[in-house]
C-alpha cells in the first residue's frame, strides 16, 4: 500500500474541495455579501467547462462587487462564518413568524367583525320580535278590555 506525501496528502485534499461536487440536495442560506452588504443570490453556471455547476454571487450591480464561490466554497464558507449564518436565519426566521402573526391577527380581526356584523342582526332580529311582541300584547289588551266593556 502506497502512503501519500503530506503535500499529495494536501493537494488531494484542496482539489476534493474545489472540484466540482454534486449539487447539494438542500438550499444554502443566503448571508449578505461580506464586501458590500447587498444580497447574495445562487446561479447556475452554462460554461462548457463547468455545465450545471451551481455558484453564488454578489448581486451588487452599482459597485461590481467581486463576491463569488462555487457552491462547495460557500459552504466552507458559511462553515467558516457560522455565527453570520445563524444570526441571518435567526432574523429570517424572526421576519417570518412575524409575518404569519400578522396574518394570524388579520384573520382574528376578520372573524371578530364577521361575529359583530352578526351579532348586531341578531339584535336587530331580537328587537324586531320584541316590538312584536309588545304590540301584539298591547292588542291582547285593548281585545280584553273591550270584552270586559262589552260584558
Amino acid at each position: 500500500m502506497h502512503r501519500l506525501s503530506k503535500s499529495e496528502s494536501l493537494s488531494r485534499s484542496v482539489s476534493s474541495i474545489i472540484a466540482p461536487q454534486p449539487s447539494l440536495k438542500e438550499d444554502l442560506p443566503l448571508l449578505p455579501c461580506p464586501h458590500c452588504g447587498i444580497a447574495v443570490k445562487k446561479f447556475e453556471s452554462h460554461t462548457k467547462d463547468n455545465p450545471n455547476r451551481l455558484f453564488y454571487k454578489c448581486v451588487n450591480k452599482m459597485t461590481q462587487c467581486k463576491f463569488w464561490k462555487w457552491e462547495n466554497e460557500y459552504l466552507l464558507y458559511l462553515k467558516k462564518h457560522s455565527a453570520s449564518v445563524i444570526a441571518c436565519l435567526d432574523s429570517e426566521l424572526d421576519g417570518r413568524l412575524q409575518a404569519k402573526l400578522d396574518n394570524l391577527i388579520d384573520e382574528f380581526k376578520k372573524k371578530c367583525e364577521d361575529d359583530e356584523r352578526q351579532i348586531k342582526a341578531l339584535v336587530a332580529s331580537f328587537d324586531k320580535i320584541k316590538l312584536h311582541n309588545i304590540i301584539t300584547i298591547t292588542m291582547i289588551v285593548v281585545l280584553l278590555i273591550i270584552v270586559v266593556v262589552r260584558i
